[in-house]
């Protein structure tokens, strides 16, 4: 499959793994994937692409995502109360 650019990146939801681009399908992993500057990169062209207020919608639910995935990977559950970790 050929890769576009810039990506049709799908708004991201709690519960993904991956940020995913609706029209060439690349997947970038939400826990591990994502640095700072490839983050800065996918906001500044999203917005660029999509306008300021979609850009900050997608830019609050990345945020969410993101925060998601790296508590799954790394055990912590802001619902326990701690109980059970070891």
């Amino acid at each position: 499959m050929e890769r576009c650019s810039p990506h049709a990146w799908r708004t991201p939801v709690v519960g993904d793994e991956a940020l995913v681009c609706d029209v060439c399908e690349s997947r970038l992993d939400l826990a591990s994937g994502i640095t700072a500057e490839v983050k800065a990169g996918i906001l500044s062209e999203y917005r660029r692409h999509n306008g300021p207020i979609v850009g900050g919608h997608f830019e609050e639910a990345l945020e969410v995502a993101l925060a998601a995935a790296r508590e799954r990977v790394s055990g912590v559950n802001p619902e326990s109360s701690g109980e059970g970790s070891a």
